[in-house]
């Protein structure tokens, strides 16, 4: 996914690509456009031409162009190296500091190449200032949407608890990991619908339901406490109460039928559908609503509910549609998709008595979505990911694969096809191993986690214990970045000790240090007496030159940090590319980690050098702040 503004960070990578390109057009001319895509794509080479972090401490960043390239060419790496080398421009056509400064300074100071044949790079040090200044002046701003620059239609479906249930600790996965991959497409300049693909229909919420109808709890006090309680004990009863188990059986058909028969307006008439059933079905979903955004809310997760109910009436079209294409087939009177071939065991779509299941509903929703149907989906999305833990990778491989064997993803017959992504992860452990949950000394609810979090930030000083709300903040986005500071796909235990620890990459140090920067700006204009100081109050018009005249003799920490700071744009880049949020918060604990060795051996204040090295607090601001709510975590003032 593409997308890079004219304001904020620039992605080296990509600059160096620009000069990678050109040096190569200029020393081999046979080859053709460089910066075609076409031209690249039959060279077979890799994406920005191999460049990335060099491996070696003399150098900033290395490609190995010249390897990939010597077979096919028929000549020896090493000369193709060093041509590559001689022929680099001096300056960038996507530099576009120059003109917003006017001030211009080469991209690459020296290259080399190393014995194995790699192009090494260091950059320049007054270009790196540049970029320094130009974060800390202009802040780091998002891509507008821009579909000729290949912005995007996205649908991204995550948290989808099912209603009728309090948020257990494994819901917290999915939806800040959710959140946080809608956060970077929509900085990229993607537009995004966030999308919880809420269970409102279905056997849980039919048991919890019935429940309460035969306990008569009465409505108008109806908790979402209450609700777990009474799924619990409808639960038991179930397993053992044949009479119980019949009378969910019928209202799970009533709630198929609400979502069933909707109106072209959307919303249900009610037909066929028990006045008692309706009303009890609405208020748990409203109560469940309601308990939802107070726990979304802690979190930062920006998420809009759209039920399985809201495509209950496409399915029998959507039924109709499979079965008219072929791939929809009767088997022992079940109605079945062979996604896998005729010897594999099928994806049910219809059971024999006629009922459809959680895949059926996926069918019609997945179509919807691609196909944008008007009062479902409006928008036709380019891209539809699904964020979910590992159990369900089968289920999503089956639909996917029914979506394209419908033809489905390929729209009024076009070439391109819609892009179909499941982000799997795994899940969330007890320091013994398990499962986390209150069997394990660790917690059921999502609730009780985050304010037991909240506790502890108490208990370890980490704010004034008197200050409950600053406690919250920082318990609850602790527990929000520990999570996104995972791999995704693996297991992970969730211990305190770590979740809070100052020294590590945590959510807590990345904050601590956000309160350092504030601290500094504080002093740093405490003479202008200003209530809001900002970084802007202080720089100067001559920012450019003056920094690019101090990295003549900066420090190694003040260059090792400027250069971290460059690099903010590739990071998002990598993280978005994999659906990795762990790679970006890696990135702003090395920011963070810099930013300490550098203060701690780089005077600031009352030093020659304050203004230029305040210019590298106020980029580093920049960066932690964008950063930070990139991965949906606030940004303090003091701990």
């Amino acid at each position: 996914m593409s997308g890079g503004g004219k304001r904020g960070a620039l992605s080296c990578s990509l600059q160096l690509q620009t000069a990678m390109q050109t040096a190569l057009q200029r020393a081999r001319p046979a080859l053709g456009d460089m910066t075609s895509t076409a031209s690249q794509q039959q060279l077979k080479l890799p994406a920005f031409l191999g460049v990335r972090r060099s491996a070696q401490s003399n150098a900033d960043y290395q490609t190995g162009l010249a390897l990939m390239l010597g077979n096919r060419l028929r000549e020896p790496p090493a000369r193709l190296a060093q041509d590559l080398i001689d022929h680099l421009p001096t300056a960038t056509t996507r530099d576009t500091v120059a003109s917003a400064f006017s001030s211009s300074a080469p991209l690459v100071r020296d290259a080399f190449v190393s014995n194995n044949g790699f192009v090494n790079m260091v950059l320049d040090d007054a270009w790196i200032a540049q970029q320094v200044v130009r974060m800390a002046t202009l802040g780091v701003e998002p891509t507008p949407y821009d579909k000729e620059s290949g912005s995007k239609m996205i649908l991204a479906d995550f948290a989808a608890p099912n209603l009728g249930k309090k948020l257990h600790v494994g819901h917290l996965r999915s939806s800040v990991i959710g959140d946080t991959i809608c956060n970077l497409l929509e900085y990229r300049g993607h537009k995004v619908s966030r999308v919880s693909h809420t269970g409102d229909v279905g056997s849980a919420l039919a048991t919890l339901l019935v429940e309460l109808m035969q306990q008569h709890v009465p409505l108008e006090t109806l908790t979402d406490a209450q609700l777990g309680q009474h799924y619990e004990s409808g639960k038991k009863r179930m397993a053992k109460d044949p009479k119980f188990k019949a009378q969910v059986d019928d209202v799970v058909i009533q709630l198929q039928r609400i979502g069933a028969e909707k109106s072209s307006s959307g919303v249900h008439n009610g037909k066929r559908v028990d006045p008692e059933v309706l009303r009890t079905w609405e208020r748990a979903c409203q109560v469940s609503r309601e308990a939802y955004a107070k726990i979304f809310d802690r979190l930062k997760v920006n998420v809009t509910e759209r039920g399985e109910s809201t495509y209950l009436h496409l399915v029998p079209e959507t039924l109709e549609k499979l079965k008219a294409c072929g791939l929809a087939v009767e088997s022992r009177g079940a109605l079945c998709i062979f996604v896998d071939g005729p010897d594999k065991p099928p994806m049910l779509i219809q059971k024999q008595d006629g009922g459809f299941l959680y895949a059926t509903v996926d069918l019609a929703c997945i179509h919807s979505r691609i196909h944008g149907l008007p009062g479902v989906d409006e928008n036709r999305y380019d891209e539809i990911l699904y964020i979910t833990d590992q159990s369900q990778e089968l289920h999503f491989k089956h639909l996917f694969t029914a979506a394209r064997l419908a033809g489905w993803t390929r729209r009024d017959g076009g070439e391109e096809e819609v892009k179909l992504t499941h982000a799997a992860f795994g899940l969330v452990l007890g320091k013994d191993g398990t499962k986390l949950s209150s069997r394990n000394g660790a917690f059921d609810y999502l609730e009780d986690l985050l304010n037991e979090a909240a506790n502890e930030c108490s208990r370890r000083s980490l704010a004034d214990a008197s200050d409950s709300e600053l406690n919250r903040v920082i318990g609850d986005a602790a527990v929000r970045y520990f999570e996104l500071s995972q791999q995704r796909e693996r297991n992970y235990k969730f211990l305190f000790d770590n979740v809070l620890n100052l020294k590590g990459n945590t959510g807590v140090y990345l904050m601590y240090a956000s309160a350092r920067l504030h601290g500094i700006l504080r002093k740093a204009t405490a003479h202008l007496q200003l209530n809001d100081a900002k970084w802007a109050d202080f720089l100067t018009s001559d920012a450019v030159h003056l920094l690019a005249q101090a990295s003549q003799d900066w420090h190694p920490s003040e260059r090792e940090l400027a250069l971290l700071l460059c690099q903010f744009d590739d990071e998002v880049a990598a993280t978005i590319a994999h659906l990795y949020p762990h790679y970006l918060c890696d990135y702003l604990f090395r920011v963070v980690s810099h930013f300490h060795s550098f203060y701690e051996k780089c005077r600031v204040l009352n030093d020659p050098q304050q203004e230029t090295r305040l210019l590298l607090c106020a980029a580093t601001d920049a960066i932690l702040r964008r950063g930070l709510q990139l991965v949906g975590v606030e940004a303090v003032k003091r701990m």
